[in-house]
């Protein structure tokens, strides 16, 4: 679905958010009173849902960066002043979570105007009406995923009235709420959606992606029994399977693929980001093509994970590094840096820190495995569990490296916390996976202890959440009173 993160739409068809500018040039806007009259106008507000994951509030940058830094896999050569992720960051202060904040409700602020309008259009085809809300009740549930997995409690609005005179004076209610709210949703954008797509609409959201953010959310509500179900269900669509070689999934020839749910496309250069630059090892490794520009060699794997990759492991030259074309790296002289992360991520070809193409894997086949393992692991079905990571192991370990024997419930509980972390590295699973567990300030405190020690100082409870930005509850006084700790 090339180019489909496309900004003007957004802006053209969300007047909540870009109603300033619309009305100073009322010449460039289309009304949205006469607008979604056909199936390519209903087509062309979904795609203005999609572009804001895109963005730099989305996983262009601030959402990327905050799903996985500051956890307990990736620690950062350059984050003395960054509040976010050493754990000093404040309402006043908010870092990039306040772009994160204003980036998903400007998503949502769309979704709801498309699917009110397009609902209502007598214009748009059955067809393309069905599809076209299925898509933007899944993209505002995304949206309102990552805002309760961050921030907790937030403003929740539909469909029904998202006037902005009505919105911007509401109260937050509770992520709970918000998340049955959330099932609703993406039980009916479940059954409006296609299993899958061709051609130019590769990358739509799918059946399987509704699917597996309800799997997700039923994780977080402990319905082991109904996450079970749905991740099942995902398994018996034969929809998706596992590639043969975990490297080939991050290859430019390995997007779109047969494992991934859904996934955010980046174009070099036109619509690329930082992400590679970041990954990337810096020229003090002293191998060729290496070099160093202002991103490259943020993040570097702690060694407490690093220790969690067995040498056996077929994942471990993709995630981790210690050279490149058989020439080892230097070791660092200032830092002592002796891992660094490994080509999972690397765009050797990019030319600038922002240009890279390589695409945001929102939810693979094997994560819906894992999440299959721990609904099945907690409802007390601990052949299915077995079965599951099983099928994710084979690829890491060859055939004889599977377990034979079931594993308790604690020690499966323990297998799966290393297990996702190795699997999904750098995929942006990793802080909602230790919140949900409730592990965050232990994991972040014990990886960090020798590494990071500021950051293992820094970190509190109150942590597990970010905090509503000052300027948020200055616009809105009813989202006072602030998240506990701010």
């Amino acid at each position: 679905m090339k180019k489909i993160y496309i900004l003007f739409s957004a802006c053209i068809l969300l007047a909540s958010s870009c109603g300033k500018q619309l009305v100073e040039n009322p010449k460039s806007a289309i009304g949205t009173n006469t607008f979604y009259s056909n199936d390519a106008e209903a087509v062309l507000g979904v795609n203005g849902v999609y572009s804001w994951l895109g963005t730099s509030g989305g996983f262009k940058s601030s959402l990327w960066r905050a799903l996985d830094e500051g956890t307990d896999v990736i620690r950062g050569r350059i984050w003395a002043n960054d509040p976010v992720p050493t754990y000093q960051l404040t309402s006043f202060n908010p870092g990039y979570t306040s772009a994160i904040w204003t980036t998903m409700y400007r998503g949502i602020s769309n979704a709801n105007l498309v699917i009110d309008k397009v609902s209502k259009s007598a214009g748009v085809s059955k067809t393309i009406k069905d599809r076209v809300i299925g898509e933007t009740k899944f993209l505002r549930s995304l949206y309102y995923y990552y805002l309760t997995g961050l921030f907790g409690d937030v403003v929740y609005y539909d469909e029904t009235n998202y006037a902005i005179e009505y919105t911007q004076s509401l109260s937050r209610i509770s992520a709970a709420d918000i998340r049955e709210k959330l099932v609703e949703a993406l039980t009916d954008a479940e059954s409006k959606l296609p299993a899958k797509y061709a051609g130019a609409d590769a990358g739509r959201a799918t059946k399987g992606a509704a699917q597996t953010l309800l799997t997700k959310i039923y994780l977080w509500q402990k319905k082991w029994d109904l996450a079970q179900k749905k991740a099942q269900a995902i398994v018996d669509s034969k929809t998706y399977l596992l590639q043969a070689n975990y490297a080939d999934i991050f290859l430019e020839t390995g997007e779109f693929g047969p494992e991934t749910i859904f996934e955010v496309d980046f174009e070099p250069v036109l619509n690329g980001h930082d992400h590679s630059a970041w990954y990337q090892p810096q020229k003090q490794v002293g191998v060729s093509p290496f070099v160093s520009r202002s991103w490259y060699g943020t993040y570097i794997p702690y060694t407490t994970f690093v220790n969690t990759i067995g040498e056996n492991d077929k994942r471990r030259a993709s995630i981790i590094a210690t050279g490149y074309n058989n020439q080892p790296f230097l070791v660092d002289p200032v830092e002592q840096i002796k891992v660094w992360s490994g080509p999972k991520f690397w765009r050797l070809n990019t030319r600038q820190d922002n240009d890279g193409g390589l695409d945001m894997y929102v939810f693979r086949y094997a994560d819906v495995l894992l999440m299959l393992a721990e609904a099945a692991n907690e409802s007390g079905d601990a052949d299915k569990a077995l079965w599951a990571v099983n099928e994710v192991r084979k690829r890491a370990f060859g055939a004889t490296g599977v377990f034979t024997a079931t594993l308790g419930q604690q020690a499966m509980r323990d297998y799966l916390f290393r297990e996702r972390a190795v699997e999904l590295y750098g995929e942006g699973q990793r802080r909602l996976d230790l919140i949900r567990w409730g592990k965050l300030v232990t994991a972040v405190k014990t990886a960090a202890a020798t590494e990071d020690t500021y950051i293992a100082n820094n970190i509190q409870d109150f942590h597990i959440r970010y905090p509503i930005p000052a300027i948020e509850i200055q616009k809105n006084p009813n989202l006072a009173p602030n998240n506990d700790g701010y």
